[in-house]
């Protein structure tokens, strides 16, 4: 019934449904892509993915690394897309929600979440 729902919803409506809520989180991390390593910030988070600015080089579908240096907690995931100069990846573990959990913790307990969650 999901592919019926689909087709009636059309494109514009319902087109952006998420999986997993988002929480904005202002988090410095690094990104490894294809040897090389970036700074970034985590602009939000989810079980599923994030979004980091600034944007990231690497086109939709490359392998990142996306590690949080203070932890040494780190995700693989594939770029996803680039818009209004943000990266977003998703997660290609299905555990990436523990990870996640605990940036969220180590950015609350240091100040630096920005708070509160949206669902998409």
């Amino acid at each position: 019934m999901d592919w019926l729902r689909r087709i009636f919803s059309g494109p514009g409506r319902g087109a952006e449904r998420r999986r997993y809520p988002r929480y904005p989180v202002s988090a410095p991390l690094e990104v490894d892509v294809g040897g090389t390593t970036v700074g970034c910030r985590l602009e939000n988070v989810s079980a599923g993915g994030i979004r980091l600015t600034p944007a990231v080089v690497a086109a939709a579908g490359t392998t990142v690394t996306v590690r949080h240096a203070a932890s040494g907690l780190a995700l693989r995931g594939r770029v996803v897309g680039q818009d209004d100069g943000a990266t977003r990846v998703q997660f290609d573990s299905e555990d990436a929600g523990i990870v996640v959990s605990s940036w969220l913790r180590m950015a609350h307990e240091s100040g630096e979440e920005g708070g509160g969650h949206r669902e998409g």
